[in-house]
């Protein structure tokens, strides 16, 4: 299911990037698998989507000989792409929901976009799920489990220029951590409170508190439309340690 939405801003300038393991990272598919077609002012603005098929999605500036366990990868048929925005690197599969949406320009903390984002984010959550997520790091949204601990549902990343702003997340719906452990080395960059922590004991899943992939893209294309193009306000930061 997608819930795509049209909106028009000024071109973007976008550097010319070469891709330094061409030999292990591959091109993105032309029907947009990561959502990155809010990059470009003439598609739409707002696209929130289950995945297809498992991919790896590397950040920006990773290195995927780090990040991402290769061998695993190519025996499964797993590909591995390179994202436009920054963060870590990710999974992407069924049972996932997308979120990637097109702000407005300007070079503004990126903690303020993040917390726009997640301001929406949370009540869409809480609709569909009935979990209250808390916003952690940079950008993740966290809920806490019956033994007090808090464990990662959403991991967002951003790219930004003086035309537009491109927000990407990834919301856990079912149980992607056989997944992680199968693909995904430890991080090489990770948030403080994960703690050191492996994919098992930091991620949780919103399917635990019941809630289903179409049910959340439903409530999150509702409360995120108006976000299209809108500007974080100064120091909107909900990040946490």
């Amino acid at each position: 299911m997608d819930d795509d939405i049209s909106s028009g801003v000024r071109p973007a300038v976008r550097a010319p990037f070469v891709e330094p393991h061409p030999e292990l990272v591959q091109p993105t598919p032309e029907d947009d698998p990561l959502g990155e077609s809010v990059l470009d002012p003439g598609q739409r603005g707002l696209r929130v989507f289950e995945p297809r098929d498992v991919r790896v999605v590397i950040g920006r500036g990773q290195d995927p000989r780090r990040e991402v366990r290769l061998d695993a990868c190519t025996a499964a048929g797993v590909p591995v792409h390179r994202r436009a925005t920054g963060g870590g690197t990710v999974v992407l599969a069924p049972g996932m929901v997308v979120v990637s949406l097109r702000l407005a320009g300007g070079m503004r903390a990126p903690d303020d976009h993040f917390a726009l984002v997640n301001a929406a984010l949370i009540p869409a959550i809480e609709a569909a799920c009935g979990v209250r997520a808390a916003c952690r790091g940079h950008g993740d949204l966290a809920v806490r489990g019956a033994d007090g601990i808090e464990r990662k549902i959403l991991g967002a990343s951003l790219r930004q220029s003086t035309q537009l702003a491109a927000y990407l997340g990834v919301l856990l719906v079912d149980d992607a951590v056989p997944l992680m452990e199968a693909y995904l080395a430890h991080p090489s960059r990770e948030p403080g409170y994960r703690g050191g922590r492996g994919h098992r004991d930091f991620c949780t899943n919103l399917g635990a508190h019941g809630c289903i992939v179409s049910r959340l893209i439903s409530e999150l294309a509702i409360r995120l439309v108006s976000l299209i193009n809108a500007s974080p306000p100064a120091s909107g930061s909900c990040a946490a340690p």
